[in-house]
């Protein structure tokens, strides 16, 4: 009895499998921020990210009962993914320049 409610706690607290993020702002470099409408899908079983620009591959995941922090990578950039239930943060290091962009938005259904 102990081990279900055991297990049943596991799959409570664990992030889903696939969930959509959507960011609002955009800050590039030393510029102003901005608005922005960028949108990715996180699928966690495929190890995966998907951007109209294209896929990410996930390299690394770290869970926490309030907090999902991914590492991805694709062609020319590396990114850093921090979730909680109130908000996201995606950095994205632009391996040409080098550069940066972050983002800051929410993950709908992460937790």
């Amino acid at each position: 009895m102990r081990f279900a409610i055991f297990l049943a706690a596991l799959t409570l607290a664990s992030p889903s499998a696939a969930f959509v993020c959507i960011f609002q702002t955009e800050c590039y470099e030393e510029q102003a921020c901005a608005p922005s409408a960028f949108e990715l899908e996180v699928q966690l079983e495929n190890q995966s990210v998907s951007t109209e620009e294209g896929d990410w591959i996930i390299v690394a995941k770290k869970s926490e009962p309030a907090l999902i922090t991914l590492f991805a990578a694709a062609k020319g950039t590396e990114y850093l993914l921090s979730i909680t239930p109130e908000a996201a943060r995606l950095s994205g290091h632009l391996n040409a320049g080098p550069q940066a962009i972050q983002y800051l938005g929410t993950c709908e259904g992460a937790f």
